[in-house]
């Protein structure tokens, strides 16, 4: 798994975000990336990886939906306790 760590800032907080990317191969050549948030720092044995988004052609275009879709869910999070 390729780990990537990420400061997504929403409004005026700033969080840091791991996310993990698994590409399945196929006779040699690049699948899809599927992308999974992980819960807390790659090194904690208690860490778990939630698979969020699939079918991604490649890396770069993963990392970035994976930074947008974590925005959201944040901003969804902070919306909701402030309600």
């Amino acid at each position: 798994m390729y780990r990537v760590k990420r400061t997504i800032y929403v409004g005026e907080r700033a969080i840091e975000v791991w996310f993990g990317l698994v590409s399945k191969t196929k006779n040699g050549k690049n699948g899809k990336y599927t992308v999974y948030l992980l819960t807390d720092d790659p090194h904690n044995p208690f860490n778990h990886a939630e698979p969020i988004l699939s079918g991604i052609a490649s890396r770069e275009t993963a990392i970035r939906e994976a930074v947008a879709y974590a925005k959201q869910l944040f901003r969804s999070i902070l919306k909701n306790r402030e309600s």
